[in-house]
C-alpha cells in the first residue's frame, strides 16, 4: 500500500472540516481518546464515484503512513445511487517513526460509524472482506452463518446499515473484485420492520442449527447472532417467542 501523499499535483487533496465536499464532514472526525481522521479525496472512476482515503492522527503516535481505509463514495438521484465502498481496511497501519500501531476494535467502531453516518436512508454501505482482519467473517460466511452474525455484519448491523446484507464472493463467479458485504439503510420504519422480522426469522434457523459448525466459528458468531435477535425483539417489540406473521 502506497504512502500519503498530500500534493493535489498526484491528485489527492487533503480536507479540512471546513471543506466544501461531502466527505468533509470526516475529516478531523475524532475516533479515540486523542485520535482522529485526516481525509483525503482523490479522482474519480469510471462510474463516477470519487475515490477517499483515511489515515489516522494520534496525539502521542504522530501520522500513520499508510492509510486506514480506502474506499469509494458515490451519489446519484436515487437512495440506491448514494453508496460508500471501503475497498482496503488495514488494522496495523505503519507510524512516520517507522513502528506499527494495532487499531483497536472500539477505534475500527467508531471509523465505521463515522463512515456510515454518511449513508442517506436507502443507501448502501459496502465493505470489503478479504483483508486479514477479516479472516473470521470470510471464514463463518463460507461455513454458511448469515451475513449479519458475523464480526464485520455484526458491525454494519450496529452503525445503522445492516437490516439487510448480502455476501458478494466473486470468487466462485469468476468476477473481478474484492469479495466484500453489502449493507443497506432502511428507508423508513415500515422497511425496517419487514426486514427486521426476515433476519430475525433466518437467526432463529441459525441458531437452531449453528451447533453443527466449527467451535471457532460458533464462539465468534452465535454471540453476535444472540445480540443481534435481542436488539430485533425490542425492534419489532416482541419480548419472547416467535415473531408473529404480517397481516
Amino acid at each position: 500500500m502506497p504512502p500519503v501523499s498530500t500534493n493535489p499535483a498526484a491528485g489527492w487533496t487533503l480536507l479540512t472540516s471546513a471543506s466544501e465536499h461531502p466527505l468533509a464532514v470526516l475529516a478531523d472526525t475524532v475516533v479515540g481518546q486523542g485520535v482522529w481522521l485526516a481525509v483525503e479525496i482523490g479522482p474519480r472512476n469510471r462510474v463516477g464515484a470519487q475515490h477517499f482515503r483515511a489515515t489516522l492522527v494520534s496525539d502521542d503516535l504522530g501520522r500513520t503512513i499508510e492509510p486506514t481505509i480506502q474506499g469509494l463514495n458515490h451519489t446519484g438521484a436515487l437512495p440506491l445511487q448514494h453508496w460508500i465502498e471501503i475497498t482496503d481496511y488495514l488494522d496495523r497501519p505503519s507510524l512516520e517513526s517507522g513502528q506499527f500501531v494495532e487499531i483497536p476494535e472500539g477505534i475500527e467502531l467508531r471509523i465505521i460509524a463515522s463512515v456510515a453516518a454518511l449513508v442517506p436512508a436507502g443507501g448502501q454501505l459496502m465493505i470489503e472482506y478479504d483483508s486479514p482482519s477479516r479472516s473470521v467473517t470470510a471464514s463463518a460466511l463460507a461455513a454458511g452463518v448469515p451475513p449479519v452474525a458475523t464480526p464485520l455484519g455484526g458491525m454494519m448491523f450496529a452503525v445503522g446499515c445492516g437490516i439487510s446484507i448480502r455476501d458478494h464472493d466473486f470468487t466462485a463467479g469468476g468476477r473481478a473484485g474484492r469479495r466484500k458485504l453489502r449493507g443497506f439503510r432502511a428507508t423508513d420504519i415500515d422497511h425496517e420492520r419487514v426486514r427486521g422480522r426476515e433476519m430475525f426469522s433466518e437467526l432463529e434457523a441459525f441458531m437452531g442449527r449453528s451447533k453443527e459448525l466449527d467451535w471457532l466459528v460458533q464462539s465468534q458468531t452465535r454471540p453476535i447472532a444472540e445480540a443481534t435477535i435481542t436488539i430485533l425483539r425490542g425492534q419489532l417489540d416482541v419480548p419472547d417467542g416467535p415473531v408473529p406473521p404480517t397481516g
